[in-house]
């Protein structure tokens, strides 16, 4: 009984927390393509997966899906290379009847790495109810796969860790911290350039 009556300050300690990250690897400096004749018509697919900590794939919001399109759209349309094209997202678009001759499939997976430090902190954190910082470490890899006619024709990968500190008193340094995207800033970027200067659609 006790333990039920813990149930709700503890839910209420957790949606309080708020986390920061930072990544482990140095983001790649952005690497524009030289824009001579802008391609067009191709269909981009975005698919976002996270996983926790035991391999169970968490739901996406459909929050989360539309904050994502208008990320990559504006991504996509950065690169100022492309002239005309769609962008869909997997659990948000209807993406079963897409047929292409030009599409790019972009997976966005995101997985939390499961170690002694993530075990330790999560249950400091709890006892603590918060004053304890949690941290975690969450593998993020982005792939951009080019397809012409249905048959792949070029893969782009890049991986990096992101370390994520959670704790109560987070919360009233959040609204000075940025916002990224779900993947590493500049990688969709230079991917989109690449696929420009790699000729893939020309």
């Amino acid at each position: 009984m006790k333990i039920l009556k813990l149930l709700p300050l503890l839910a209420l300690v957790i949606s309080l927390s708020q986390c920061i990250t930072y990544l482990k690897k140095d983001v790649p400096a952005y690497n524009p393509a030289k824009i001579e004749k802008k391609i067009s018509n191709i269909d981009f697919v975005l698919d976002y997966n996270h996983f926790n900590a035991f391999g169970e794939k968490f739901p996406v919001s459909e929050e989360t899906h539309k904050a994502n399109k208008r990320a990559f759209t504006e991504i996509i349309s950065g690169c100022k290379c492309i002239e005309k094209f769609n962008l869909y997202v997997v659990g948000l678009d209807d993406v079963s009847k897409l047929n292409s001759k030009n599409q790019v499939n972009i997976e966005v997976t995101t997985r939390v790495k499961p170690n002694g430090s993530l075990l330790l902190s999560s249950t400091l954190f709890v006892i603590t109810a918060g004053l304890f910082p949690v941290f975690g470490e969450i593998n993020g890899k982005t792939e951009f796969v080019a397809y012409n006619q249905g048959k792949e024709i070029k893969r782009y990968t890049y991986e990096n860790d992101v370390v994520e500190v959670r704790q109560l008193f987070l919360l009233f340094v959040m609204p000075f911290s940025q916002k990224s995207y779900i993947t590493n800033q500049n990688v969709p970027d230079n991917f989109v350039n690449d696929i420009y200067r790699d000729k893939l659609y020309q």
